[in-house]
């Protein structure tokens, strides 16, 4: 179980710009109860290497470590940030750290597709050999890349994978977040999921200290268009107040070049564009 944050701006900025001081440091106290590593994927325009870039650790996020600096002061045009509250039984190592980063895509994954052994009977041995850690959420990853290598945009493999996935594992939290150079993908469909409270119970934290909105809806996502036309997306904890909801069993994409937003929703089909 995870937490999830994201942008693609107008022009190279960071998070405190984009959503506040206040907001960054709601985000990085989380890591109290998800204290199992922290990683970020970004595109910075500015740098002389092209390409989706990586930085993550296992160690809790604290004011000392680099996930400061990826919120505060790197810039970007385009950045995921994931806090890692690992599921029981996978073990906490950099190979099972998200953001995974394969062939210029990163994937972060916020719940559980289990049991692992029936996610693997999806995947063919090419697909399967590409996994490097033991996580239901990199197999899930390879999945949509399984999907891609068929012939699919990444968008359209995104949703193909959520629907066979939700088929297949109808009570899982499916939410992620994956970034190309193109776009950023959205996915939110966690309609079922129960929410972890044993996981939260077991940290020592009580209610009160919990971050907001996880005993009543930890799966939400919600997103924000400001005045520039940048769009952030997040999932609870932070205040959330004047975002919007994403709607229950849906995927986003946001053009990197346009900026433009489209959701699918995946109970009704049709895409709604919202440029």
């Amino acid at each position: 179980m995870c937490r999830l944050l994201a942008y693609v701006s107008s022009s190279p900025t960071t998070l405190e710009k984009l959503i506040g001081n206040d907001q960054c440091d709601a985000f990085r106290d989380m890591s109290r109860l998800h204290a199992d590593g922290w990683g970020t994927a970004w595109i910075d325009e500015a740098s002389s290497a092209s390409g989706v870039h990586r930085e993550r650790a296992t160690i809790p996020v604290d004011r000392s470590v680099p996930i400061s600096s990826a919120m505060e002061t790197e810039r970007a045009s385009a950045r995921i940030v994931h806090l890692r509250m690992a599921t029981s039984g996978m073990a906490v190592t950099l190979e099972n750290t998200h953001p995974f980063l394969t062939e210029a895509i990163a994937f972060a994954h916020n719940g559980g597709v289990l049991p692992l052994d029936r996610l693997q009977g999806l995947l063919d041995p090419a697909a399967l050999a590409t996994v490097e850690g033991d996580t239901d959420s990199e197999h899930y990853f390879a999945l949509i890349r399984q999907h891609q290598t068929a012939g699919l945009s990444l968008f359209d493999a995104v949703c193909a994978t959520v629907t066979v996935l939700r088929e297949h594992f109808p009570n899982a939290s499916l939410n992620a977040l994956i970034l190309s150079e193109a776009e950023l993908v959205v996915v939110h469909s966690s309609e079922k999921a129960r929410i972890p409270l044993a996981d939260f119970q077991a940290s020592g934290l009580s209610d009160v200290e919990l971050p907001v909105d996880h005993l009543t809806s930890y799966y939400q996502m919600s997103y924000l268009r400001t005045e520039d036309g940048s769009v952030a997306f997040s999932s609870t904890g932070i205040n959330t107040t004047g975002w919007t909801p994403l709607p229950p069993a849906s995927v986003a994409s946001v053009s990197l070049k346009t900026l433009e937003l489209s959701i699918r929703s995946l109970l009704e089909a049709p895409i709604v564009s919202m440029g």
